[in-house]
C-alpha cells in the first residue's frame, strides 16, 4: 500500500470573534485516488506564528488516532473480509 501525502494546503484567519482569535491550517491528504482535506482550528493566542504548523500536524494526528479508536470495531479481518466476498450476490463475470 502506498503512502498518504500530507502538504499544507491552506492557512487563514478563521471567521470568529477577535477576543478569541483563530487561524485555520488546511492538510491536503493525497494517496493515488483518494484525496481530502481537513481543516485544523488553533487559537492565535496559544501559538506563535512558528509554531502553528507543527502545532496543527500535531492536532491532524490526535484527529486520526481519535477516528481510529473510534471505528476499531468495524476493522474486519481477512477471513471475515473473504467471507463476505464469498456473500457477494452480484453475478459473476
Amino acid at each position: 500500500m502506498s503512502k498518504f501525502t500530507i502538504k499544507v494546503a491552506r492557512i487563514e484567519a478563521a471567521k470568529g470573534s477577535r477576543a478569541d482569535s483563530q487561524v485555520c491550517i488546511t492538510f491536503s491528504i493525497d494517496r493515488g485516488t483518494l484525496s481530502f482535506q481537513v481543516p485544523v482550528r488553533l487559537s492565535v493566542r496559544d501559538y506563535d506564528d512558528t509554531e502553528m504548523v507543527q502545532a496543527a500536524r500535531s492536532s491532524l494526528h490526535e484527529i486520526f488516532v481519535e477516528l481510529a479508536a473510534q471505528t476499531l470495531h468495524a476493522k474486519l479481518s481477512g477471513k471475515e473480509l473473504r467471507l463476505l466476498s464469498g456473500m457477494s450476490l452480484r453475478a459473476r463475470k
